[in-house]
């Protein structure tokens, strides 16, 4: 089975999360909203859930320990790392550390 991680361009960092039955095949199942949550316990791969009326999310997917761990571990290879805000020219020209000065 090959286990394949889209990371999704948005607000908060979510991911999808697709089964194929081997390498190069159409997949099976598609999980969309998947996310890296920070548990008492560790860090864990929260399913798409919902909001009801009394506040309580339900889980529209559950997955085994096993199973989360490895999608865990391949979710955390292939994030997309967070880049600093480009600056303006304004903070560039107050930073004393620039080092793109034209002379």
């Amino acid at each position: 089975m090959e286990i394949i991680i889209e990371w999704q361009d948005s607000k908060y960092p979510q991911f999808n999360l697709s089964l194929a039955s081997k390498p190069g095949n159409d997949p099976f199942l598609v999980v969309k909203g998947c996310r890296i949550v920070s548990g008492k316990d560790g860090e864990f791969v929260s399913g798409p859930s919902t909001k009801g009326n009394n506040d309580k999310y339900w889980n529209h997917t559950y997955m085994s320990k096993d199973f989360s761990a490895v999608v865990l571990e391949k979710a955390k290879e292939c994030q997309p790392q967070k880049s600093a805000p480009a600056k303006t020219a304004r903070e560039a020209a107050q930073d004393p550390f620039e080092d793109n000065i034209p002379f």
